[in-house]
C-alpha cells in the first residue's frame, strides 16, 4: 500500500505516541499529534491528510464526534474512532458522522493496520460510487426527457430537472408520494385518465408504454402531449429495487406530424384537401349511403374553361396565382360538412354531404359560377373565368369512387360541349351510355387479350399502271358469331384506354409478317381481277416493290423508344424497311412539332416512308408539307367524292397534286367509287388512288388464296 498521510488526534499522550511509532513502523507518515477537537479541524484544513485517527473524548470543548462531523464536512476523507469506552447515546451520536470504523484502547498493531486498510478501502469505493453517481446525475439532469424512479412501494424517489418542468412538480414535493398524484395521464381522445405507467410496470413486472394520444395533465393544469415508457428496476441479484419512467414532450414531434399528414392531404398551391383526401372523403359517403339508405349526397366536377389559354399567353405563375384566387371563392356558400378539393391542374370537386335533393345540387352549381363570374385582379391583370360542372347523385348506387368520378366527368364536359360557363346532369341516360361504354372497355381488353382483333388489306392501285403498289392494313373486331366491328367503332375509345400504341404495334407486327410471307409467293406484279388480287405472271416488266401501309396513332410519338419498337419489329419478322409506310395525321404535329419532326427524321433511318393521311381536312395541312420529311400526301375522301361535279373541290385537289409534286411528294387519292373520279384524278397526274372501286379490305387469309389461283 502506498504511504499515506495520517492525523492522529489523542489527548492521551502515551496513547499518541504509541499510535504514531506503530503507523510509521507500519509505513505510514504522521506529521503531527494533536491533542484537542478545535486543533485537529485546524490542522486538518491545513494537511489534508489521508486519514484521521480521532479519539471520541477529547478534553476541551470541542469534543471528537464534533470535530469529526466538522472535519468529514469540510474534506472528503475517512475518520476512524479511538475509544476505551462509550455509552450507547455517545456510539449513536458518533455513528451520525458514518465513521470508518472503531479502534478500541488499548489496541493491537494487526487491529490497527486491518481498521486502516479497510478504512482506505471503503473510502474509496464509496467516492467512486459518488463519482458515478453524479456522473449519472449530471445526465439524467441533462438530458431532454423527464425521468422519474420509484422504490418497491410505488413510491417516488427522484424526479430530474425536466420531470419537474412537465409536471409543475418539485423534486422535493414529489418524492415520497404516488406516481399516480405527480404524473397524471390524460387519453386525449376519451378524456379518462390513463393508469400510471411507472406503477404498472412495477406490478405487473414488464415494460409499459403510453397509447399515442396521451397527455400528461400538469400541476397547473396544462395539458401537454407526451411519449412515455416505464419499466422495473432489478439489482445483480436479480431482485426488484423500483422502476424508471422516461418521458418526452411530444408536442413538437405531434406538430409536425400533423403538419406533414396535412400536407399528404391538401393542395400545395391552394391549401385545399387534395385527391386523395377527397377520394376517402368520397368512399366514406359511398359506405355510408349503403349502411343508410336515407343519406345522400352529391359531386360536382368542375373544370376551369379556357384556363390552358391563360397559362400560354400570360406564363404558369399569373395562372397559379389564378387558382389560389379561384379557391376562396369556391368555398362561399359550401357548409363545413361540405369539401371542396383540388384534383389537380385546373380541375376541382366539391363533395355535398347529407343531400338528397337534386334542386340543392343544382342551386349550389349555378351559385358557384355566379361566384367566379367576377373578374380577378392578378397583377396587372383582370382575368374573367368560367367553369364547367358534372353533377352525379348518390341516387345511382356506386360502389367505387373512380366509376362516380368518370360519371361526373361525362355530364362536366356535356356541360363544356353545350357551350361552357354552365353545369351538367348526370341522369341515368348517361349512366346507361357509361355503362355501354365500361363493357365495351372490358370487352376491347378481352378482345386484344384473346385474338379477337384481325388485320384486313385494302390495296392501293397505281392509277398509271393499275398494278397493286401497296396495302393498307386496317384493324376489325371479330367477335365470336358477330359481324365484324370497325375502326371507328373502338379506335378512339382504345385511344382513351392507353391501348392504342399496343393495338397500332400488334398492327404493324401482323402486317409485316404477312407481306413477308407474301413475298415467298413468287415473282410477278399484283394487280385486281374482278377486285381480287391476282399475279400478271406473264409480264417481262419488273414487278414494282409491294409495301405495306400502317396508320400510326399520334400518341405513338409521346413514347421515347418509338424508332427502337419499330426497329425491332422490322428484324423479328424480317422486312426491309422501305417495304413499310407510316400512315400519320397532322395531330402528331399539333402536340408536339418539334419533337414529332425530330422522330420522324429518325424513321426516315430505318429506310420507312412517311405518309401525311387525311389531307386536307386540318387548319395548317399546308405548312406541314415543307417542314416535315413526308413521302406521300393522301387527299381525303371528302374532297374525292364530288370531284366531277364540284368545281371548287376539283380546283382544290389540283392545287394539291401540283403544290405536292413541286415538294417532290406522291400523291393517292382515297375513296375512288367512280371510273370518272379515277380518270380524272390521273389526267391530274395523282399517282395512286384507293377505294372501292378497285377492292374493298379483306383478310389475309383471302389474298393468299386469291394469289395461289
Amino acid at each position: 500500500m502506498d504511504k499515506k498521510t495520517i492525523l492522529v488526534v489523542e489527548d492521551e499522550i502515551v496513547i499518541a505516541m504509541d499510535l504514531q511509532a506503530t503507523l510509521i513502523d507500519l509505513g505510514h507518515e504522521v506529521p503531527e499529534i494533536i491533542t484537542s477537537g478545535e486543533a485537529a479541524v485546524q490542522k486538518a484544513l491545513e494537511l489534508r491528510p489521508d486519514l484521521v485517527l480521532m479519539d471520541i473524548h477529547l478534553s476541551g470543548a470541542m469534543d471528537g464526534i464534533t470535530a469529526a462531523a466538522a472535519i468529514t464536512e469540510a474534506l472528503d476523507i475517512p475518520v476512524i474512532y479511538l475509544t476505551a469506552y462509550a455509552d450507547e447515546d455517545t456510539l449513536k451520536r458518533a455513528s451520525f458522522t458514518a465513521p470508518f470504523g472503531y479502534i478500541l484502547k488499548p489496541f493491537e498493531a494487526r487491529e490497527l493496520r486491518a481498521n486502516i486498510d479497510i478504512a482506505f478501502y471503503k473510502h474509496s469505493l464509496e467516492k467512486t460510487i459518488k463519482e458515478h453517481r453524479q456522473w449519472l446525475l449530471a445526465v439524467l439532469n441533462s438530458i431532454s426527457e423527464g425521468v422519474a424512479a420509484s422504490d418497491t412501494s410505488g413510491l417516488i424517489k427522484f424526479m430530474n430537472p425536466v420531470a419537474e418542468a412537465l409536471t409543475g412538480w418539485t423534486q422535493t414535493d414529489a418524492v415520497g408520494r404516488s406516481p399516480a398524484e405527480v404524473f397524471r395521464f390524460l387519453d386525449e381522445v376519451t378524456r379518462n385518465l390513463i393508469d400510471s405507467p411507472l406503477l404498472k410496470s412495477l406490478h405487473e413486472n414488464h415494460t409499459v408504454y403510453l397509447p399515442e394520444n396521451a397527455l400528461l395533465l400538469s400541476r397547473q393544469g396544462r395539458e401537454i402531449p407526451v411519449a412515455d415508457s416505464a419499466a422495473p428496476v432489478y439489482n445483480d441479484q436479480g431482485h426488484l429495487e423500483g422502476a424508471v419512467m422516461v418521458m418526452r414532450d411530444s408536442t413538437e414531434q405531434r406538430y409536425m406530424e400533423a403538419q406533414l399528414e396535412h400536407n399528404a392531404l391538401h393542395d400545395a398551391l391552394t391549401g385545399l384537401p387534395n385527391r386523395a383526401l377527397f377520394l376517402d372523403r368520397l368512399q366514406q359517403a359511398i359506405d355510408r349511403s349503403r349502411r343508410s339508405p336515407e343519406f345522400g349526397f352529391a359531386v360536382m366536377l368542375l373544370d376551369l374553361d379556357r384556363f390552358k389559354s391563360i397559362n400560354d399567353t400570360l406564363g404558369h405563375l399569373v395562372g397559379d396565382q389564378l387558382l389560389v384566387a379561384i379557391a376562396p371563392r369556391l368555398q362561399t356558400h359550401l357548409r363545413n360538412i361540405d369539401t371542396v378539393a383540388r384534383l389537380g391542374g385546373d380541375e376541382f370537386a366539391v363533395l355535398l354531404e347529407d343531400v338528397t335533393d337534386v334542386a340543392v345540387a343544382c342551386r349550389t352549381a349555378e351559385r358557384i359560377l355566379e361566384d367566379l363570374a367576377p373578374s380577378f385582379m392578378i397583377g396587372n391583370h383582370d382575368l374573367l373565368i368560367t367553369a364547367s360542372i358534372g353533377i352525379v347523385l348518390s341516387s345511382i348506387p356506386y360502389e367505387q369512387t373512380t366509376d362516380l368520378l368518370r360519371d361526373a366527368d361525362i355530364a362536366m364536359y356535356r356541360a363544356k360541349a353545350r357551350g361552357r360557363g354552365d353545369y351538367e346532369l348526370f341522369d341515368l341516360a348517361m349512366h346507361s351510355q357509361a355503362r355501354k361504354l365500361m363493357e365495351r372497355e372490358h370487352a376491347l381488353h378481352h378482345a386484344i387479350a384473346h385474338d379477337e382483333l384481325v388485320v384486313h388489306y385494302q390495296p392501293i392501285v397505281s392509277l398509271a399502271t393499275h398494278e397493286v403498289t401497296s396495302l393498307e392494313a386496317l384493324v376489325r373486331w371479330q367477335k365470336p358469331d358477330e359481324p365484324l366491328i370497325y375502326p371507328d367503332e373502338f379506335i378512339t375509345l382504345a385511344e382513351e384506354m392507353g391501348l392504342i400504341t399496343t393495338l397500332d404495334q400488334w398492327v404493324i407486327r401482323e402486317a409485316c409478317q404477312q407481306l413477308q410471307a407474301w413475298q415467298q409467293l413468287g415473282a410477278g406484279a399484283w394487280v385486281l381481277a374482278d377486285s381480287h388480287l391476282a399475279r400478271r405472271a406473264n409480264s417481262t416488266e419488273p414487278a414494282p416493290t409491294l409495301s405495306i401501309n400502317v396508320n400510326l396513332s399520334s400518341n405513338h410519338f409521346a413514347q421515347k423508344n418509338l424508332v427502337e419498337t419499330f426497329a425491332s419489329i422490322l428484324q423479328d419478322t424480317g422486312l426491309s424497311g422501305h417495304h413499310l409506310k407510316l400512315e400519320i395525321t397532322e395531330s402528331v404535329f399539333i402536340k408536339n412539332a418539334k419533337e414529332a419532326a425530330a422522330m420522324l427524321k429518325q424513321l426516315k433511318q430505318l429506310n420507312v416512308q412517311i405518309c401525311l393521311d387525311d389531307f386536307g381536312t386540318g387548319y395548317s395541312s399546308f405548312s406541314y408539307l415543307h417542314q416535315f420529311p413526308i413521302d406521300i400526301v393522301k387527299i381525303d375522301r371528302s374532297f374525292i367524292q364530288d370531284i366531277g361535279t364540284d368545281a371548287e373541290k376539283l380546283a382544290i385537289v389540283r392545287a394539291i397534286v401540283g403544290l405536292c409534286h413541286t415538294l417532290g411528294m406522291a400523291v393517292t387519292a382515297e375513296g375512288i367509287e367512280t371510273p370518272q373520279q379515277r380518270d380524272i384524278l390521273q389526267d391530274l397526274g395523282c399517282e395512286y388512288g384507293q377505294g372501292y372501286l378497285f377492292a374493298k379490305a379483306t383478310d389475309g387469309a383471302t389474298i393468299t388464296q386469291s394469289l395461289r389461283m
